[in-house]
């Protein structure tokens, strides 16, 4: 199968829509076809040679995937609706990455901007450095977040982490900031820094795990319950212990079990194994 490898030449004056450079599209392509696809830039439409180097080589894997290096910053929608393939960059992207993806993996070792793998569907999402706002929410005027699959941000996340929350799971390494798991309708997501402020504000259902936090901030929209979780906690605890960090320990430590958001008759629950 093919591997792509598109290398920036220079930062764009204007943002770059990329939603079209899927391993998918791209695949069936020759080398000098690939460089002739036109991308916008602004209200101009100019060839992707203008803005990339194109190499291309055979490898025996089974799915294509596309190399991205240099700094995407001004690249929106890195993977948008991809269903297959693989697509890895050597540095940072710009928003909506991965937006409503439905399979393959994105990986990406820099930082990643607003609207990370909003209303994604399956497929995993890996950011080495940092996420912006909404990441795993729901696209403005849309009622539904992140649908499935797995985000993990190995450095903080910005304000509104999984804001309507519907499946899947997504992982943060660092902080967050303000309203993470606002109107989480289910799914799992973890924190393993500190949070900010409305911490789970109106979330109905899902779980929300706290491994890190020792002294959880002051809300009177949660109780502490007592129900037996012990089989439930082993289960979960195993899944997210191959994520490594402090995912890695759950399995050595006993939960406080908080239900709510009691506001909105929630049925969610938070986990603190700090």
């Amino acid at each position: 199968m093919k591997r792509i490898t598109l290398r920036v030449k220079a930062a764009p004056a204007l943002r770059i829509d990329a939603r079209t450079l899927l391993p998918a599209t791209l695949a069936p392509l020759s080398e000098s076809e690939v460089a002739r696809l036109p991308l916008w830039h602004g209200t101009e439409r100019i060839a992707l040679a203008d803005l990339f180097d194109v190499h291309m080589h055979a490898t025996p894997e089974a799915e294509p995937s596309i190399a991205f290096e240099g700094d995407l910053q001004r690249f929106d929608r890195i993977g948008c609706a991809m269903d297959g393939g693989s697509i890895v960059v050597d540095g940072s992207v710009g928003d909506l990455a991965g937006v409503q993806m439905s399979a393959g993996t994105l990986t990406v070792s820099g930082n990643c901007g607003d609207f990370v793998a909003c209303e994604m569907a399956g497929g995993r999402i890996e950011i080495g450095g940092h996420s912006g706002d909404f990441a795993a929410a729901a696209l403005p005027g849309s009622m539904d977040g992140m649908r499935g699959g797995t985000l993990i941000v190995r450095g903080h996340a910005g304000e509104r982490l999984g804001d309507r929350m519907r499946r899947g799971t997504a992982l943060v390494f660092g902080d967050a900031g303000a309203f993470a798991a606002s109107r989480m309708v289910a799914g799992t997501i973890g924190i393993a820094g500190n949070v900010g402020e409305h911490l789970a504000y109106g979330m109905r259902r899902g779980s929300l795990i706290l491994p890190g936090m020792r002294h959880l901030p002051e809300t009177d929209r949660f109780v502490e319950i007592r129900a037996e979780v012990s089989v439930f906690w082993r289960l979960v605890a195993r899944s997210l212990a191959r994520e490594g960090g402090a995912f890695g320990e759950l399995v050595r430590r006993t939960p406080r079990r908080l239900a709510g958001d009691i506001s909105v008759d929630g049925r969610g629950e938070l986990l603190v194994a700090g």
